[in-house]
């Protein structure tokens, strides 16, 4: 492939060391991306003490109030909390496992171990025992903090069997006074006055070992998405995250007043990476919801103006307008079905780079103040300036009805092993089927058999106990996705390559893109695209509980659960009207031809999803081998025995029949 000869020399280096021949590339803006003298997150914590002890770093809600924790309380938290690890008997290099909600006291862990120079492990709050076990070990994580009984209960059940654990520190000790014997349990309390002690002793130790640390140090473990198997432990520098945060707001606009919403798991790079890569760069305002029950009500009680979360959320919220419009009067309807309409003429020229009418953005303007600012205003949506999704390709049909709407919503593109970001949407180039542009500094490359592989400074320094070779060359990753550059510049990516289904005429269908569009109606939660070297296409739908539940009882139709209620026939007619909307769309061979509603949700519980959210495809098709074999014969029923889990932890097995349907 020719190069232009005006290539910045970075990129021209990162070619020339490409590891394979690649069919094209693209690459971000050629702009130096500088990490100052405050090199790593503690570093940072300093600075932003220094310079805005009094201004509010964190809030909280707390019975029904938003308490504010200043910087300078931050420091101070962080500091008792590392000094107290050393105290315990931290020493540089332990990992210490995270596990909990998203709780200030979850960041002071977080940025205390790597003061005392090691390295933190967040950890899904929602996995089992079991999922956390070879976790644990793997990481060898000899420190534990648990939010709760329910946290510190898991790891107890397994204490025999990760034995280089040194203690357990519980923050929240609601119900365990029967623990306090326990010599392998503290609290976080405790830490803090032990903390306290230390610094009277040696009060220069924390600065010293936050000032002893560079860029090139491990700054925590993250784990990959485990679609696969057990998720692996990512190491990722200062440097990495660093990179990221500050490349981000070379294209992103952020500054002291915006206010950001934790509640994505803190486990997940998309949260640390807004959390602490953009959080402690920028300084804006961290907040945190009272309880996860309460997250939908401290969203629109907040009103953040900056925003990230994978597609299923993006999904849940308008799914929730979608069923409400429906019960509304025909006026209210029909006006909100006009401002979509005009919504939608002004986001479809913007994608395509066309000048607006005078006429249709003033009629965009009524319809937003009018109509769609106050149903932000109750999703929590009003003040948003940046909505980010990612961690799969979002819904077309989603992306397009909330920029309609007014949300400023930009996909981007990465993985864990890149720090969370390699591609996002500028202002003013946005596309629904693309990603966008690299980061300033990131060269995103196609391989022949077209996968997409990338070159940052934020590429991992590698999987923890596994050789770097492995995984990058020559300092390229590879992501296992496969990809392509459109005419605009923009990456576009299709699925991941393992995913990808070949029909047996030879037809190459990507599931996700699919799938999506079946998710856009209110009425599915989700969906998994069948199957490799068939004849034609089918699918496993999950319904949305509560959007068919509801749908049911204004239908007057009985059910008495999940499973009565999916296998309803008007339920299957419900579907199917959803199947053919979609296939309406499609070339005739990659239309969805049969489709069964599955007697359960898919549930990372079950280990048939990460905690992510992302299918396992693998483990599906080999625990619902039976069910997808039926899909392909004429048969209209399937009897399956499934197996079922209950809150206890115990199971059952079910013997359930469910419906096949053919769509004509």
């Amino acid at each position: 492939m020719d190069e232009p000869e005006n290539l910045p020399g970075w990129v021209k280096e990162a070619l020339e060391n490409a590891p394979e021949e690649i069919e094209t590339y693209i690459y971000g803006e050629d702009i130096d991306v500088e990490i100052s003298e405050y090199d790593t997150f503690p570093k940072l914590l300093l600075k932003n003490s220094r310079e805005m002890g009094n201004e509010t770093a964190l809030r909280k809600k707390d019975h029904g109030i938003w308490k504010r924790i200043t910087w300078r309380e931050y420091l101070e938290n962080v500091k008792k909390f590392s000094l107290g690890l050393i105290a315990l008997g931290f020493q540089e290099g332990d990992k210490i496992a995270l596990i909990g909600d998203n709780r200030p006291e979850w960041l002071y862990a977080y940025l205390a171990a790597e003061a005392a120079r090691g390295i933190p492990f967040g950890v899904y709050q929602d996995n089992l025992p079991e999922q956390l076990l070879p976790l644990i070990n793997n990481s060898n994580s000899r420190w534990i903090y648990c939010e709760d009984q329910e946290q510190t209960d898991k790891v107890l059940s397994i204490l025999d069997e990760i034995p280089e654990v040194s203690k357990i520190i519980v923050k929240d000790w609601t119900g365990m006074w029967r623990y306090r014997d326990n010599p392998v349990l503290i609290s976080v309390d405790e830490v803090m006055k032990m903390g306290e002690e230390l610094e009277k002793k040696e009060p220069k130790l924390f600065e010293e070992n936050v000032n002893s640390q560079t860029k090139n140090d491990v700054a925590c473990f993250a784990t990959s998405s485990g679609t696969t198997g057990v998720p692996k432990c990512i190491m990722l520098s200062y440097e990495n995250m660093m990179f990221m945060g500050l490349a981000l707001q070379k294209v992103v606009s952020m500054s002291t007043a915006d206010d950001y919403f934790s509640f994505l798991p803190l486990a997940w790079i998309g949260e640390q990476m807004m959390v602490f890569s953009c959080g402690l760069t920028v300084g804006f305002r961290v907040n945190f919801y009272e309880e996860p029950e309460t997250v939908n009500r401290d969203l629109k009680e907040l009103g953040p103006t900056i925003m990230f979360g994978p597609p299923r959320i993006w999904r849940d919220m308008l799914a929730e307008v979608q069923v409400k419009i429906a019960d509304v009067g025909w006026l209210k309807r029909r006006v909100f079905d006009i401002s979509m309409k005009i919504g939608y003429d002004c986001v479809d020229r913007e994608f395509k780079r066309e000048k607006i009418p005078f006429h249709l953005s003033l009629a965009r303007k009524i319809a937003y103040y009018l109509v769609f600012r106050p149903i932000l205003d109750k999703l929590g949506l009003k003040r948003i300036r940046h909505a980010f999704t990612g961690g799969a390709q979002v819904s077309i049909d989603d992306f397009r009805m909330l920029r309609a709407m007014g949300v400023n919503m930009k996909q981007i593109y990465g993985q864990t092993e890149i720090s969370g970001i390699s591609c996002l949407h500028r202002d003013g180039d946005v596309d629904p089927w693309t990603s966008g542009k690299p980061l300033p500094r990131t060269v995103i490359a196609i391989t022949k058999n077209g996968e997409i592989i990338s070159k940052s400074p934020a590429v991992m320094l590698g999987y923890y106990d596994r050789p770097y070779e492995e995984d990058v060359v020559n300092g390229w990753l590879y992501s296992g996705d496969m990809g392509m550059v459109d005419a605009k510049g923009h990456l576009v990516v299709v699925d991941r390559m393992s995913d990808v289904i070949t029909l047996a005429d030879g037809t190459i269908v990507a599931p996700q893109h699919l799938e999506n569009r079946l998710k856009f109606s209110p009425y599915i939660r989700e969906a998994m695209i069948l199957d490799n070297n068939r004849p034609y296409i089918t699918a496993i739908l999950n319904i949305h509980f509560e959007n068919v539940a509801k749908w049911a009882e204004e239908n007057n139709i009985p059910f008495t659960g999940y499973l009565d209620l999916s296998q309803k026939d008007q339920v299957y007619d419900l579907l199917e009207g959803v199947v053919r909307e979609v296939n309406k769309d499609l070339q005739e061979s990659m239309r969805i031809r049969k489709f069964v509603s599955l007697y359960k949700e898919f549930d990372p519980d079950d280990e048939e999803m990460t905690r992510t959210r992302k299918l396992r495809r693998g483990l599906i098709r080999e625990r619902y081998r039976d069910l997808i074999e039926a899909l392909y014969t004429d048969a209209e029923e399937v009897d399956f025995v499934g197996e079922i889990k209950y809150e206890d932890g115990t199971r059952d097995q079910i013997k359930v029949r469910m419906k096949i349907r053919r769509v004509e």
